[in-house]
């Protein structure tokens, strides 16, 4: 449903009304133009994304001291966000009015709010897997046995599933087209597993990679073991001694809301969070002819799974439209209420000494 928004008053009560259900949590993420899409920076150019890994060493060679209090790869593709490299992570917020300044801080066009929760949506993620014919594996997501105590759907920034995603995107083109070879050849065996046997993998996993007998999933146990596997374990091992060399397949083609330590004033004030959208797969596959706009398609089809529905129309997103002629306002009435540029960007100098000559410029 879109929601047109004249004054922040306006706002904050249609956002109350709107996110009433205390069984989810909610996101916000606001952009000041109306895009075609709510993509991550990555997806911008096929360039971008076919460089993924080499941006991320880039970045590290070049700044190392930059990157001295991380733990973890997600904290440094986390602080590589933070200073505007393109990445696979969508910035949103815990805090609604943060979501409406970024929506009217600038852009000659309406400024959009979209608000996303950790819970999917059923229909999205089920089209999602049907689209890729893996029509039986929804059960797999539905199923009230949890794989350990967190939701696929929401992580924080020191968990396994995290650390081996995000050093995922730091392996070479041709090591992620032969591990998601692997991993697409595991989902449609889940996937005829769940059909024929009325089972599920997920059920098993806790002594899955310890069982030495044959299995359904011999092959993909075997497979844990090859060269693009063993080196994508060793680069989580480097910042996790103790990472176990197994994965949970079901974990990677879902969108996640990624908790993390504030490690500025910035994101502590932004009361920031991510976004993580995962790899499609197809994209490193060689043997598999797929144009960009399908790759943004699917992309965008990943993150929607986690966007929050009209109930009334399940098509339609829940989307708060400013016209451009009440950014300014709005963006007056923010700053008396202290949401202003040197809230936002504390450590930007030269933006606050931009926003005192404006001061005064507008005397």
């Amino acid at each position: 449903m879109i929601h047109n928004i004249r004054t922040v008053s306006n706002y904050i009560e249609e956002i109350e009304q709107l996110i009433n259900n205390k069984n989810h949590n909610y996101y916000f993420r606001g952009q000041d133009d109306a895009f075609s899409n709510t993509l991550p920076s990555i997806f911008r150019s096929r360039k971008l994304l076919d460089n993924e890994d080499n941006m991320f060493n880039d970045f590290l060679m070049t700044d190392p001291q930059l990157f001295e209090k991380c733990r973890t790869n997600f904290e440094r593709m986390a602080l590589m966000e933070h200073y505007h490299l393109p990445t696979r992570l969508l910035d949103v917020t815990t805090n609604p009015l943060i979501a409406l300044f970024f929506a009217v801080k600038g852009g000659q066009g309406n400024g959009e709010v979209y608000i996303y929760k950790d819970q999917p949506n059923r229909n999205k993620l089920a089209q999602m897997l049907d689209q890729r014919g893996w029509h039986y594996l929804i059960a797999e997501y539905e199923s009230k046995s949890r794989l350990t105590s967190h939701s696929y759907f929401k992580k924080n920034a020191f968990s396994n599933e995290m650390q081996l995603e995000s050093s995922l995107a730091r392996q070479s083109m041709a090591d992620k087209s032969a591990f998601f070879q692997t991993i697409k050849n595991f989902y449609k065996a889940d996937n005829d597993y769940i059909a024929q046997e009325h089972k599920l993998w997920s059920h098993s996993y806790a002594s899955y990679f310890d069982d030495q007998d044959p299995s359904y999933f011999a092959d993909f146990k075997h497979d844990l073991q090859t060269l693009p596997f063993l080196r994508l374990f060793e680069e989580a091992k480097r910042d996790i001694p103790s990472f176990a060399n197994k994965l949970n397949p079901l974990e990677l083609i879902v969108p996640k809301i990624v908790t993390i330590k504030r490690m500025s004033r910035r994101m502590e004030n932004q009361q920031g969070l991510f976004l993580f959208v995962p790899f499609i797969g197809e994209e490193y596959d060689q043997s598999v002819e797929i144009d960009y706009a399908e790759v943004e398609r699917r992309a965008q089809l990943a993150i929607d799974i986690l966007s929050l529905y009209n109930p009334d129309n399940p098509d339609e997103k829940e989307k708060y439209i400013i016209p451009a002629k009440y950014k300014r306002p709005i963006l007056d009435e923010l700053a008396k209420l202290g949401i202003d540029y040197s809230f936002i960007y504390p450590e930007d100098h030269a933006k606050k000494a931009e926003m005192i000559r404006e001061k005064y410029l507008g005397l």
